[in-house]
């Protein structure tokens, strides 16, 4: 992928230095003097809001809240879950936001197809899908994403391996009495860094 940047960060990342970096990093791209972001990394347990669903509290359940700028509901970030943000000049790459956001959740249900994982989209309902050991209708995987001046950003989120619970202190992506699972919650133990394998290796269903 010519003149994007993969950066992975191995420890937990905090939630406003990543908004501080991703700002800073849009900014460069606008003016054409640095490479487009594709960033995987972790949060320490927190929960955020899009721009349409601010709450006026700083935490749930002792967890911090961030109202952000980033489209969506209300959604749970943290430890065993991978976050992916992207920094893509769609504009510059001709990708209309419709497409980019169909492509995003492709390589979702992509990548855990090659987990044995049967992954979807359902109707009026943001994020990815699948059924959880009881056979209903579960949310793995999240999307939340704003495009300024041409340039998409944010991204999604995908539960490998992380306590669910924090999920049902809300509405999840304003869903209520939401079901959520994982990987591992599906499959047993699997290691974090295969999962990224799979989904760097599938990064190019971006650009389709």
């Amino acid at each position: 992928m010519k003149n994007i940047e993969i950066l992975e960060t191995k420890k937990p990342v905090n939630y406003q230095d990543a908004l501080i970096y991703m700002e800073k990093k849009i900014s460069l791209v606008k003016n054409n003097t640095s490479k487009e972001l594709i960033w995987l990394l972790e949060h320490p347990s927190i929960y955020t809001t899009g721009r349409g669903y601010h709450i006026e509290r700083k935490s749930i359940n002792k967890i911090p809240l961030y109202n952000t700028g980033r489209g969506g509901k209300i959604t749970w970030h943290g430890p065993g879950q991978r976050v992916v943000y992207f920094i893509i000049n769609l504009k510059k790459r001709n990708i209309d936001i419709r497409r980019f956001v169909n492509n995003i959740e492709n390589l979702i249900i992509k990548s855990l197809k090659e987990l044995k994982i049967n992954a979807y989209k359902r109707d009026n309902m943001i994020g990815i899908w699948t059924l959880d050991k009881d056979r209903n209708d579960a949310k793995i995987g999240s999307l939340g994403l704003r495009v300024s001046k041409g340039i998409i950003y944010h991204g999604l989120s995908l539960n490998v391996s992380c306590n669910l619970s924090p999920f049902y202190n809300i509405e999840v992506c304003g869903v209520k009495n939401p079901k959520v699972t994982s990987i591992n919650d599906l499959l047993g133990f699997i290691d974090n860094k295969f999962v990224d394998r799979i989904l760097k290796n599938n990064l190019n269903l971006l650009f389709l």
